[in-house]
């Protein structure tokens, strides 16, 4: 995706809240298929590596505040983002801000729920947004309590650059609500681990969506 600088907007006159959206580094288990919502599972080696060049990249980009969910493999990489940071902004942790609680489901990979839970998965993509795992949340639930905590930050910093480290469902749930996604489709928005997505919104509310799914590497090319 071609990426335009800002100041290149076709509304030059407004001003605009640029939000530096992140998602949190490589998790333990994720090579084994394992799927994590709320459980406050640890970084990989190769996670652990992906924080200091972000940090790097946000050195550059003064930030009134940092906000993050309050599970370590986000807080970890908001902290380093915030000591590159001069002078240094504020780091909120926001339980708000959490992945979809995935219930029953943690932990497991997809064939241990298709096993232990026959015909749950089915169930869910049959109604994907409404379906509510047990002991955990639908999406339409993550929606209800990252959209409005969103809003929150967005009227709080005004005119400001902000960060926010959160998690894929988190990311793909805000990307889908500002750009008028459909809720249904928000597995076609790739989010990499430790990547990055740009979005300046002004003053009459309209989202520009700047940079989608970049790694650091990438995000510097452009």
């Amino acid at each position: 995706m071609a990426i335009r600088r800002r100041g290149k907007s076709a509304f030059p006159e407004m001003v605009s809240t640029r939000v530096y959206l992140w998602r949190h580094p490589e998790v333990t288990g994720w090579t084994d298929g394992k799927v994590w919502g709320h459980t406050d599972v640890p970084l990989t080696r190769a996670g652990r590596e992906q924080i200091p060049p972000v940090a790097s990249y946000m050195s550059t980009h003064k930030l009134a505040a940092i906000y993050t969910s309050d599970l370590q493999r986000s807080m970890l990489m908001a902290d380093a983002i915030a000591k590159r940071q001069k002078p240094r902004p504020r780091t909120e942790q926001n339980r708000d801000f959490r992945e979809l609680h995935l219930g029953n489901w943690e932990g497991l990979t997809l064939s241990e729920i298709k096993r232990k839970y026959p015909g749950e998965l089915e169930e869910r993509m049959n109604n994907l947004t409404g379906y509510r795992i047990q002991e955990g949340e639908s999406i339409e639930d993550l929606v209800g309590r990252v959209m409005p905590a969103f809003w929150r930050m967005i009227e709080k910093h005004n005119h400001e650059n902000i960060c926010l480290v959160g998690h894929a469902g988190v990311n793909r749930v805000i990307l889908c609500e500002l750009l008028g996604v459909p809720l249904e489709n928000l597995f076609r928005l790739d989010q990499g681990f430790a990547c990055l997505n740009v979005i300046d919104i002004f003053d009459d509310g309209i989202p520009v969506l700047r940079s989608f799914n970049q790694s650091v590497e990438n995000q510097k090319k452009n």
